[in-house]
Protein backbone atom coordinates (compact mmCIF):
# COMPACT_ATOMS: atom_id res chain seq x y z
CA UNK A 1 0.00 0.00 0.00
CA UNK A 2 1.64 3.34 -1.05
CA UNK A 3 2.12 5.95 1.64
CA UNK A 4 0.82 9.45 1.12
CA UNK A 5 3.37 12.27 1.32
CA UNK A 6 3.79 14.08 4.62
CA UNK A 7 2.34 17.59 4.54
CA UNK A 8 3.02 20.42 6.96
CA UNK A 9 1.00 23.51 7.61
CA UNK A 10 2.43 26.88 6.63
CA UNK A 11 2.72 27.82 10.31
CA UNK A 12 4.94 24.78 11.01
CA UNK A 13 7.41 25.54 8.20
CA UNK A 14 9.52 28.22 10.01
CA UNK A 15 10.11 25.83 12.92
CA UNK A 16 11.07 22.98 10.58
CA UNK A 17 13.48 25.23 8.67
CA UNK A 18 15.06 26.37 11.97
CA UNK A 19 15.54 22.75 13.10
CA UNK A 20 17.08 21.82 9.74
CA UNK A 21 19.48 24.80 9.83
CA UNK A 22 20.50 24.03 13.41
CA UNK A 23 21.13 20.37 12.57
CA UNK A 24 23.27 21.33 9.57
CA UNK A 25 25.45 23.52 11.82
CA UNK A 26 26.37 20.57 14.04
CA UNK A 27 29.44 18.48 13.27
CA UNK A 28 28.69 15.03 11.89
CA UNK A 29 28.44 12.18 14.38
CA UNK A 30 31.70 10.82 12.99
CA UNK A 31 33.52 14.10 13.70
CA UNK A 32 35.24 14.48 17.04
CA UNK A 33 35.50 17.82 18.77
CA UNK A 34 38.98 19.33 18.65
CA UNK A 35 39.10 19.13 22.43
CA UNK A 36 38.65 15.33 22.36
CA UNK A 37 41.23 12.66 21.69
CA UNK A 38 40.71 8.96 20.97
CA UNK A 39 37.62 7.45 22.56
CA UNK A 40 36.38 10.96 23.48
CA UNK A 41 39.10 11.52 26.10
CA UNK A 42 40.11 15.18 26.59
CA UNK A 43 43.16 16.36 24.67
CA UNK A 44 45.91 17.93 26.72
CA UNK A 45 46.51 21.61 26.11
CA UNK A 46 49.01 22.37 23.38
CA UNK A 47 50.57 25.38 21.73
CA UNK A 48 48.42 24.61 18.68
CA UNK A 49 45.46 22.51 17.60
CA UNK A 50 45.22 21.70 13.91
CA UNK A 51 42.40 19.85 12.16
CA UNK A 52 41.10 19.74 8.57
CA UNK A 53 39.04 22.92 9.00
CA UNK A 54 41.18 25.25 11.14
CA UNK A 55 44.38 25.87 13.08
CA UNK A 56 44.28 27.43 16.56
CA UNK A 57 47.53 28.51 18.20
CA UNK A 58 48.89 30.43 21.15
CA UNK A 59 52.23 32.21 20.87
CA UNK A 60 54.47 34.32 23.08
CA UNK A 61 54.82 38.03 22.44
CA UNK A 62 58.51 38.73 23.14
CA UNK A 63 60.29 38.95 26.49
CA UNK A 64 58.61 39.16 29.87
CA UNK A 65 59.70 40.88 33.09
CA UNK A 66 58.54 40.05 36.62
CA UNK A 67 55.85 42.43 37.86
CA UNK A 68 55.21 43.90 34.38
CA UNK A 69 52.24 43.24 32.14
CA UNK A 70 52.86 40.75 29.35
CA UNK A 71 50.62 39.01 26.84
CA UNK A 72 50.27 36.00 24.58
CA UNK A 73 48.48 35.89 21.25
CA UNK A 74 45.68 33.41 20.44
CA UNK A 75 45.11 33.04 16.71
CA UNK A 76 42.48 31.07 14.81
CA UNK A 77 42.97 30.50 11.08
CA UNK A 78 40.23 28.95 8.95
CA UNK A 79 41.55 26.54 6.32
CA UNK A 80 40.59 26.27 2.63
CA UNK A 81 36.85 26.26 2.08
CA UNK A 82 36.11 27.63 5.56
CA UNK A 83 35.81 31.11 7.08
CA UNK A 84 35.39 32.70 10.51
CA UNK A 85 31.75 32.47 11.64
CA UNK A 86 30.45 36.05 11.68
CA UNK A 87 27.61 35.18 14.07
CA UNK A 88 29.42 33.06 16.67
CA UNK A 89 30.18 34.50 20.15
CA UNK A 90 33.90 33.64 20.21
CA UNK A 91 35.40 33.37 23.68
CA UNK A 92 38.76 32.58 25.26
CA UNK A 93 38.71 31.61 28.93
CA UNK A 94 42.05 31.48 30.73
CA UNK A 95 42.87 28.39 32.77
CA UNK A 96 43.39 28.68 36.52
CA UNK A 97 46.67 30.61 36.75
CA UNK A 98 49.89 29.08 38.00
CA UNK A 99 51.03 30.38 41.39
CA UNK A 100 52.58 33.81 40.87
CA UNK A 101 50.61 34.52 37.67
CA UNK A 102 47.45 36.59 37.36
CA UNK A 103 45.19 37.45 34.45
CA UNK A 104 43.86 41.05 34.48
CA UNK A 105 41.13 39.89 32.06
CA UNK A 106 40.71 36.09 32.31
CA UNK A 107 37.78 35.92 29.88
CA UNK A 108 38.02 37.44 26.41
CA UNK A 109 34.82 37.90 24.42
CA UNK A 110 34.34 38.57 20.71
CA UNK A 111 34.56 42.35 21.28
CA UNK A 112 38.10 41.85 22.67
CA UNK A 113 39.40 40.28 19.45
CA UNK A 114 40.14 41.24 15.87
CA UNK A 115 38.19 39.32 13.24
CA UNK A 116 38.68 39.00 9.50
CA UNK A 117 37.30 36.57 6.94
CA UNK A 118 39.92 33.85 7.61
CA UNK A 119 41.47 34.83 10.96
CA UNK A 120 40.53 35.74 14.51
CA UNK A 121 43.07 37.04 17.05
CA UNK A 122 42.86 37.60 20.82
CA UNK A 123 45.57 39.04 23.07
CA UNK A 124 45.56 37.57 26.59
CA UNK A 125 47.25 39.82 29.16
CA UNK A 126 48.97 38.35 32.22
CA UNK A 127 51.32 39.43 35.00
CA UNK A 128 53.95 37.19 36.61
CA UNK A 129 54.92 38.25 40.14
CA UNK A 130 58.39 36.70 39.95
CA UNK A 131 60.91 35.25 37.50
CA UNK A 132 60.47 31.69 36.26
CA UNK A 133 58.73 29.56 33.65
CA UNK A 134 54.94 29.55 33.66
CA UNK A 135 52.17 27.91 31.64
CA UNK A 136 49.76 30.51 30.27
CA UNK A 137 46.62 29.59 28.35
CA UNK A 138 43.06 28.38 28.43
CA UNK A 139 40.27 27.25 26.10
CA UNK A 140 39.19 28.90 22.85
CA UNK A 141 35.50 28.47 21.95
CA UNK A 142 35.40 28.74 18.17
CA UNK A 143 33.38 28.21 15.02
CA UNK A 144 34.37 28.05 11.36
CA UNK A 145 31.95 27.70 8.47
CA UNK A 146 31.86 26.47 4.90
CA UNK A 147 28.99 27.15 2.49
CA UNK A 148 27.49 23.80 3.60
CA UNK A 149 27.95 23.81 7.38
CA UNK A 150 29.41 25.38 10.50
CA UNK A 151 31.63 23.61 13.02
CA UNK A 152 31.59 24.63 16.69
CA UNK A 153 34.45 23.34 18.85
CA UNK A 154 36.74 24.07 21.79
CA UNK A 155 40.53 24.18 21.52
CA UNK A 156 42.61 23.91 24.73
CA UNK A 157 45.77 25.98 24.24
CA UNK A 158 48.74 26.82 26.44
CA UNK A 159 52.31 27.96 26.07
CA UNK A 160 55.25 28.19 28.46
CA UNK A 161 56.53 31.71 29.03
CA UNK A 162 59.89 32.57 30.55
CA UNK A 163 59.79 35.58 32.87
CA UNK A 164 63.01 37.38 33.84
Amino acid sequence: MPKSPVRFSKSAMPALVAVALFASALPSTNARAASEGPEGSPLPSAANVEVDTYRAEITTDGTYKAGAAGSVKIKLTAKAGFHINGQYPYRFKASAPAEGVSYPKPVLERADGQFEEKTAVFTLPFVAAHAGKFAVGGVLNLSVCSPASCIVQKAPLDVTVTVQ
